[in-house]
């Protein structure tokens, strides 16, 4: 009896342990009814970091690099799903590229706008007692980021790429010589089940490649100079929203922490995703 004791009480310090060494804290959440999706999310410590280009081989629109402050937040620890975004509209369809299907329950869902993910996020809120929404350009670089300096999560090392994103590699290279890719192969020429690489420090799969993902800001090439330091979120006029991260399509310029572009919001493509943020 003393020694069952003294094994359960040596795995409840080492379990306190592996937890207190873990910089975010990984948690369920389950929307609240049959016809909701369950989503899984990261609480994410709020913090300042330095937004933008830190390596110097982005555009202008990543630039100046500058301190920015988020507050504490909670972001989809995984890309939102087919599977999840079919309970709120059946008939949507991801689609296929050269016959290889987009589709698949765990891939995640494409060809959705931002227009699409603002209404998913509306009715996930509504069948529960969470708020949700997509995250800020600023929430979801310093996500992706997980206290890096470098172009990639991971490091500066683009070989590395494969362990931990779905990308253009050397087997997309191979069928597509024209594409621009990395030196190495991930095993997936379309959008590979979410959750299939390493993740980033803060236990978010999928933050570069994979899919593209929608954040809430309007795009302009300027709002590094336009914005506030704490919780900046662009909301001025123009006629695109911003996309980050990177698909299974792009090579080393495309899928890095700092690279933003916009697109139109009615708009979507093969590649383009999303994952949301709780807000309580």
């Amino acid at each position: 009896m003393f020694l069952r004791v003294l094994v359960v009480n040596v795995f409840l310090v080492l379990s306190l342990v592996l937890l207190a060494a873990h910089p975010a804290v990984v948690f369920g959440e389950t929307a609240g009814t049959d016809n909701a999706a369950g989503i899984e999310f990261v609480a994410v410590k709020g913090g300042c970091f330095q937004m933008g280009d830190s390596v110097g081989d982005g555009d202008p629109n990543e630039r100046p690099v500058h301190e920015v402050c988020v507050s504490d937040f909670s972001m989809g620890k995984y890309e939102v799903t087919n599977e999840q975004f079919k309970k709120f509209r059946p008939g949507h369809k991801s689609g296929t590229f050269e016959g290889i299907s987009l589709d698949d329950p765990k891939q995640p869902v494409v060809n959705v706008s931002w227009e699409d993910a603002v209404e998913y996020a509306k009715w996930l809120s509504s069948k529960t007692g969470h708020a949700y929404r997509l995250p800020t350009e600023a929430e979801w670089e310093y996500a992706a980021r997980a206290g890096s300096t470098a172009a990639y999560y991971w490091g500066n090392d683009a070989a590395e790429a494969c362990k931990y994103a779905n990308v253009a590699d050397a087997t997309a290279l191979k069928k597509y010589p024209k594409w621009r890719a990395f030196n190495c192969d991930d095993g997936y020429l379309v959008a590979a089940p979410v959750g299939s690489f390493k993740p980033n420090a803060f236990g978010l799969y999928d933050m570069l490649g994979n899919a593209w993902e929608w954040v809430e800001d309007v795009y302009s090439a300027e709002a590094y100079n336009k914005l506030p330091k704490n919780n900046p979120v662009y909301q001025g006029s123009g006629e695109y929203r911003v996309e980050r991260g990177g698909g299974w399509s792009n090579g080393p310029l495309g899928v890095r922490s700092s690279h933003r572009t916009g697109v139109s919001p009615s708009f979507g493509h093969r590649s383009l995703g999303f994952r949301l943020v709780m807000v309580k």
